[in-house]
């Protein structure tokens, strides 16, 4: 294929011509049944939302806020955002009203697709009655922005990670689709939520270079190996807590996973002996750990093979160069924790915020979100911690500060603390240390969860409270979570 340049909309209508009755993408629903569009399906049906979005004037530079779940609906409307040459901007359907206001304040989105009353937006029963609409393409639009993923700062506060480059490729020539190893033909099965950026990016990834894609309603470990048994996928990405829970499912040893020619796991530190399992089962040639954030200041590779001569290493940079500095921002020699500032393709991180400052910067272009590390004397890297205070659990993103916000709103508890201890299924679990503002009276678990359910997406609500007659403060009013931490199990 030749290498001019097209955006994902002209790709789509392409892959249409070419292909019009092959299955672009399926929905593994949890009754065990599933929902399938051809190429030539999803064309028209992004096509004719992309006509109702640009009754709303929606084109490039605007956002496209997609508050859905794992739906086929969810990539429809992503790829008629791209059609326009809008921006999506994919959020959880289960955030908080609160908090999911706040975030689309952030971007004042053109339109927005949900199922949610109050927004008043376009819902899934309106995305299924478009016949009015043309089905033929709109005018060739270039992306850019081309993605704004939703996140929390480090003060706990919602901010958007906008990617500013220009959604604009060779067909065969996406370097995150090279990176990957996807190809066209390969079948695709993501399992986790599209409003995260793993699997929002290799979903995107995948149908640009013309590879079908498998999603789920929700995860569930049995399930997922059904669907790797029933939809042979050719590429399986997945965070660690689905890797172990997969593991640990009655099915996995008797699954036939023989379809899958690469497993790549990232988002998360995965625990040596569930990685270690995978090995075993697939063969080390057929597993890949990236690690990368949605900011892209840098990226790193490893192979399952690599990785077994350095257990635990996340691999060499990928057009990035690494520095370890220390808190001076000087240089460590090898095998010396450091602060972890990479720089990829020799230039700027590509990324934008809304809501929170930008990521500190050393030199030329070296930047950090806050990671510890080391390398080797070979250069390879490895996690020391993910960052200082942030909690990974299960894949997603913990900020302590957010959460004890809503919990010292509650009546009864005068100061709250939030740490991530070590969980075999999680990696990380929430566990927040309450000090009450009676010392006769704590306030009870189930009244602190609802209250911290009302404010907060559920993956961020403490699995376990520890009551304290004072939390351990200096007289900054600073306490170290990483020595709470530790005592609890490190």
């Amino acid at each position: 294929m030749g290498k001019d340049k097209m955006s994902p909309g002209t790709r789509l209508t392409q892959l249409a011509s070419e292909r019009p009755d092959a299955i672009a993408l399926i929905l593994q629903k949890m009754d065990g049944s599933d929902e399938r569009l051809t190429w030539m399906q999803l064309e028209r049906w992004a096509n004719r939302l992309a006509h109702r979005l640009s009754e709303r004037s929606a084109g490039p530079g605007s956002f496209i806020a997609i508050h859905l779940p794992n739906c086929l609906e969810h990539v429809v409307a992503t790829l008629a955002a791209y059609k326009l040459g809008a921006c999506p901007m994919p959020i959880s359907h289960r955030m908080p009203a609160t908090e999911r206001d706040q975030m689309l304040a952030l971007s004042t989105p053109t339109a927005v697709i949900s199922d949610a009353p109050d927004l008043e937006g376009i819902s899934r029963a309106q995305l299924r009655s478009l016949d009015r609409y043309p089905d033929a393409p709109l005018p060739n639009a270039i992306p850019q922005p081309f993605k704004a993923i939703a996140s929390g700062g480090s003060t706990g506060k919602p901010k958007l990670i906008v990617s500013p480059g220009a959604f604009h490729y060779a067909a065969d020539d996406y370097p995150f689709a090279t990176l990957l190893g996807i190809v066209d033909g390969d079948r695709l099965y993501s399992p986790g939520p599209l409003y995260h950026n793993q699997a929002f990016l290799f979903t995107q990834a995948a149908l640009f270079v013309g590879a079908s894609a498998v999603l789920n309603e929700k995860f569930d470990a049995e399930q997922s190996l059904s669907a790797i048994v029933r939809h042979r996928p050719s590429v399986l990405n997945v965070v660690p807590t689905m890797m172990l829970r997969m593991l640990r499912a009655a099915s996995f040893q008797a699954s036939d996973l023989r379809s899958l020619r690469r497993l790549w796991h990232l988002a998360a530190p995965c625990p040596d002996w569930v990685k270690r399992a995978w090995i075993e089962r697939l063969g080390a040639s057929k597993v890949y750990e990236l690690w990368a954030s949605t900011e892209i200041t840098g990226i790193t590779v490893i192979s399952g093979a690599e990785w077994l001569e350095r257990p635990g290493s996340v691999g060499k940079g990928y057009h990035t160069e690494i520095r370890i500095l220390d808190a001076r921002r000087c240089p460590v020699p090898p095998m010396e924790i450091g602060e972890i500032f990479t720089r990829a393709w020799g230039g700027p991180p590509q990324y934008r915020y809304l809501g929170a400052p930008e990521l500190e910067t050393v030199g030329t272009d070296f930047a950090s979100v806050g990671d510890l590390g080391y390398v080797d004397e070979d250069g390879y890297l490895y996690l020391s911690d993910r960052r200082v205070d942030l909690i990974i659990s299960g894949g997603a993103n913990v900020i302590p500060a957010e959460v004890e916000a809503i919990l010292t709103q509650h009546p009864e508890v005068r100061d709250a603390v939030v740490i991530g201890v070590k969980d075999e299924d999680l990696g990380r679990r929430v566990h927040a240390l309450i000090e009450p503002t009676s010392e006769d009276r704590c306030p009870g678990q189930d009244d602190l969860d609802r209250h911290v359910r009302a404010h907060l997406a559920s993956y961020k609500v403490p699995r376990g409270y520890e009551f304290l007659t004072a939390l351990p403060r200096d007289e900054a009013g600073k306490i170290r979570r990483s020595k709470l931490r530790d005592e609890r199990g490190g």
